[in-house]
């Protein structure tokens, strides 16, 4: 008779899984953020540079037109914004990593985890192989008994 005990259900959902997956994607928008960031800033200076109407002097080095002033101003008012807003995404980074002492513990905890699911994986293969013998232990059998029936008496 083919009676085994039948596999332990999968691995809930583990709490840790949804802080990383968390963790990632605001570590994800604060890099857009100062990407975005750093390319305006580049293109401010570059748009700068290459609408001067004037040559720098001495006595006025830095010397811009009115609406050179005004680009400048708005691009740093935006580049002001872009530096609060990744603030904030920092700020919001989960703070269970906020200390070397409190990943390592989320470390060992993930490394238990792991170990436990490799245990649980090694009986599941053991137990699958073991259905794999029983069952076709079963066919050879019930091919045998097919082979039999069909010869002639």
């Amino acid at each position: 008779s083919l009676s085994l005990p039948l596999p332990p259900p999968p691995y809930p959902f583990r709490h840790c899984e949804a802080m990383e997956t968390e963790t990632f994607d605001a570590i994800t928008q604060i890099q857009k953020f100062i990407q975005e960031s750093s390319l305006l800033f580049f293109k401010t200076v570059e748009d700068v540079l290459t609408t001067k109407t004037h040559e720098p002097s001495q006595e006025a080095p830095f010397q811009m037109s009115q609406q050179q002033r005004e680009y400048v101003s708005a691009r740093a008012a935006l580049l002001f914004q872009k530096t609060r807003e990744t603030d904030i995404l920092i700020g919001s980074l989960p703070s269970h990593f906020v200390s070397e002492q409190k990943q390592l513990e989320i470390i060992k905890t993930l490394e238990e985890e792991n170990r436990k699911a490799g245990v649980e994986l090694n009986e599941a293969i053991k137990l699958a192989s073991e259905w794999q013998t029983k069952v076709s232990e079963r066919i050879k059998l019930v091919a045998k008994e097919a082979a039999i029936l069909q010869q002639p008496v």
